[in-house]
């Protein structure tokens, strides 16, 4: 009986070691010339537990101009099918309603969301680019466009995330060669028991909450989908 207790004692204490242990991410990302380098590092307890994702330097073909992805989907000799739908007063009110519940829903998994982000501190934030267009006045065009940009990014970022210090950002205009070179280095952490109970709410909405639209455009799109999915 004591070796019982003990034993879920244990676990129990083991439990909430896991759920207040906070897990500390290092995401480095670095492009200059035609190179890309993507390093991702997880740690917990002082270090003690340590994962390393890195991506391979990247390094682009100059003679290639793009790179083409072509996708096809049936065949050559499937007809065409065309069906004409009338929308009466009552369906376009459905319609309507199908319209606000498909808002309403991504607002509240937005919630759930949003309220995980808020959990997650960021100690270190630092974003350096450098920007040339070979000509003075483009570069200049160029860089305004840009500081225009990064500034919306980090606006979005500090409304979604807790940060612990000021972002760091800076933008170098090079006046005379052409250059797009960007570093990105960012320590955040939130708890594991944070994570796993957000994915909880997440899994139990979409499972409890599947919208049922009334409009037959709707309902027919997504009869669609779920069998092209099956």
């Amino acid at each position: 009986m004591k070796w019982v207790l003990f034993v879920g004692l244990l676990l129990i204490a083991l439990l909430v070691l896991i759920i207040i242990t906070k897990i500390k991410v290092v995401f480095r990302y670095q492009h200059a010339h035609t190179n890309d380098e993507l390093v991702l590092k997880l740690s917990a307890w002082f270090g003690l537990l340590r994962y390393t994702v890195k991506v391979p330097v990247i390094q682009v073909d100059a003679d290639s101009a793009s790179v083409k992805v072509k996708e096809e989907k049936g065949t050559s000799n499937e007809t065409k099918q065309e069906e004409n739908m009338r929308f009466t007063p009552k369906e376009l009110i459905h319609f309507l309603q199908d319209i606000k519940s498909m808002l309403e829903h991504v607002v509240n998994f937005h919630k759930i969301v949003r309220k995980f982000l808020r959990k997650v501190q960021v100690k270190q934030f630092e974003w350096r680019s450098v920007v040339g267009m070979g000509d003075a006045a483009h570069t200049g065009v160029a860089v305004g466009g840009c500081w225009t940009l990064k500034s919306a990014i980090i606006g979005l970022l500090t409304n979604f995330l807790h940060f612990r210090v000021m972002p760091i950002y800076s933008i170098t205009p090079d006046f005379q060669n052409h250059r797009a070179e960007t570093y990105i280095s960012c320590i955040f952490q939130f708890r594991i028991g944070q994570a796993i109970l957000t994915g909880i709410k997440m899994l139990r909405y979409w499972k409890g909450s599947k919208v049922k639209f009334k409009s037959k455009a709707l309902a027919k799109l997504t009869n669609n989908s779920n069998k092209q999915s099956m």
